[in-house]
């Protein structure tokens, strides 16, 4: 299958995508947009997105409309609950399926934005040729996931879909804005509702001839663990403060575990780890290892069928990245000590590794001071960030020393 196996790009989470879409679809030429929801479905789906509607209009349909792009709504599934925008383009965009109720999941049409944006809970581009389904490839379409504000539930994606405008830098950070606008607005509404009140039990009295029976002494609580993935430094899981060095695929492990609350088929763990391509004996055999060394050592239970971890294991990447999803981006900058797992090829990983560092930078690139911008080009994995350096000069003082070397650094890229 040659180019085809891989999609006609270099960008490794595309070329991933690619990957599943031909693990589930086989051939580009075998998919289709499905209907699946009919009117009066849609008019009783997608309800906590409902809210969020009207920012969204407000913020997205008149640029849609004036630039010739449509505005798309999806539930977590895929499924499209609203379109709207530019007249023209919505007709067109019927041919292909692109409608309300039509499934837009990786599952039924490959590698797409909104579909792909669902599965790596991050903002995703993608330009003509790049599409699975070879009836979208005339077209561009950048999408972002909406979060639930306090949990991180997954509520759907935002899309614009048209001509080459959709795929510009610009309409990438509209939509990021609009999605942050949306969640604040969600947020608000949630603080609005007054808590849920449980009714007190009715008091129970005790026989006056009963015994006194000593409170239970608490059994000892498990040392506290985290995860540290972030950096340079080796992997390791934190017991008490005391650091237990982990081997990278042990590191990966518990990454995705701790992921994945509901836990993960030996398959799926897999799929996240080596792509599908892991026999499940040796799967296995890499659990068994990780579980001998955590119970050799006091560290957390993994329990089976399927494989989970028996308490929440915080990391490091997760606290960045509830750090960014709050909005307190100047300390996830101060909290991010570099690349997740910078050597790990596995497709969890690099998927995450690149939603960790693609926030990171949309955050301080868009709201961030000329000292957080410092502090971003400061990481190894920012230092040949053209883009960043002229912002920075932009924001500098004129008369700054270190404008001095942001020159020089703009210089450097250029050569």
């Amino acid at each position: 299958m040659g180019a085809a196996a891989e999609g006609p790009t270099t960008d490794p989470l595309l070329r991933l995508s690619w990957a599943r879409s031909l693990s589930h679809l086989a051939a580009p030429e075998r998919c289709a947009p499905r209907l699946v929801l009919d009117r009066t479905d849609l008019r009783e789906a997608g309800a906590p997105l409902r809210a969020l509607l009207p920012v969204l209009d407000e913020l997205l349909t008149p640029l849609a409309e004036d630039t010739g792009l449509v505005v798309a709504v999806t539930d977590p599934g895929g499924v499209l609950l609203r379109v709207r925008g530019s007249a023209p383009t919505r007709r067109r965009a019927e041919d292909m399926g692109f409608v309300e109720g039509a499934d837009w999941s990786e599952h039924a049409v490959g590698t797409n934005a909104p579909g792909t944006a669902l599965v790596l809970r991050r903002p995703v581009t993608v330009h003509r040729e790049q599409h699975f389904y070879p009836e979208a490839r005339p077209w561009s379409c950048t999408a972002a996931p909406l979060l639930h504000p306090l949990t991180g539930e997954l509520l759907g994606a935002v899309d614009l879909t048209g001509g080459d405008a959709a795929a510009d830098p610009a309409t990438r950070a509209l939509i990021g804005a609009a999605v942050r606008a949306a969640r604040a607005e969600l947020a608000l509404a949630l603080r609005r509702e007054p808590p849920a009140r449980d009714p007190l039990p009715a008091p129970v009295s005790a026989p006056a001839s009963a015994p006194f029976v000593p409170p239970l002494t608490a059994p000892p609580a498990a040392p506290a663990a985290r995860l540290r993935v972030l950096g340079d430094a080796p992997p390791a899981l934190l017991l008490a403060g005391r650091p237990l060095e982990l081997t990278e695929r042990h590191a990966e492990i518990l990454l995705a575990l701790s992921r994945a609350g509901a836990g993960l088929s030996t398959a799926e763990l897999s799929d996240r780890l080596w792509g599908g391509r892991a026999r499940e004996a040796t799967v296995r055999a890499e659990v068994l290892r990780l579980r001998r060394l955590l119970d050799s050592r006091g560290g957390p239970a993994i329990a089976s069928r399927p494989y989970r971890l028996c308490a929440p294991l915080p990391s490091d990447a997760g606290r960045v990245l509830e750090l960014l999803e709050r909005g307190s981006h100047r300390r996830a900058l101060r909290e991010y000590s570099g690349a997740l797992l910078p050597h790990s090829e596995a497709p969890a990983v690099v998927a995450l590794r690149h939603r960790l560092s693609g926030l990171l930078r949309e955050a301080v690139l868009t709201d961030g001071s000329a000292e957080a911008v410092r502090q971003y080009l400061e990481l190894p994995e920012a230092a040949d960030d053209a883009e960043a350096w002229a912002l920075l000069l932009r924001l500098l003082p004129a008369r700054s020393p270190a404008r001095a070397r942001a020159v020089l650094e703009l210089e450097r890229l250029r050569h």
